[in-house]
């Protein structure tokens, strides 16, 4: 079964993210949220190649693809390592915010 791995700082930018929505938009829209970013998660597990390719000039981030959450939100971004039988999900990030920045700050 495929599997969706969630590293801290992407657990992290669920929360927070879900936080944001719950003060500005309410509890129903963060739920939404939540539920679309798994939907697309789930998808992403099953076939870890449909997000676009990061081109990046660090090595350790070679490989990173991202792909925005379905569902009406899809300024906010998915970036993640296709796995064998999933993905490696790193960060969830607003497309506004300064990725190359946000994406070195804890990625573990």
């Amino acid at each position: 079964m495929p599997r969706v791995q969630k590293r801290d700082a992407a657990k992290r930018d669920l929360i927070q993210q879900w936080l944001w929505y719950a003060e500005n938009g309410g509890i129903e829209v963060a739920d939404r949220f939540l539920m679309e970013a798994d939907k697309t998660l789930n998808l992403l597990a099953t076939q870890p190649e449909i997000g676009a390719p990061l081109f990046v000039r660090r090595a350790e981030l070679q490989g990173m693809r991202r792909i925005p959450v379905s569902g009406g939100f899809e300024k906010i971004l998915l970036f993640y390592f296709p796995l064998q039988d999933g993905i490696d999900l790193i960060r969830v990030i607003h497309g506004s915010r300064e990725l190359d920045r946000v994406l070195d700050e804890g990625r573990s």
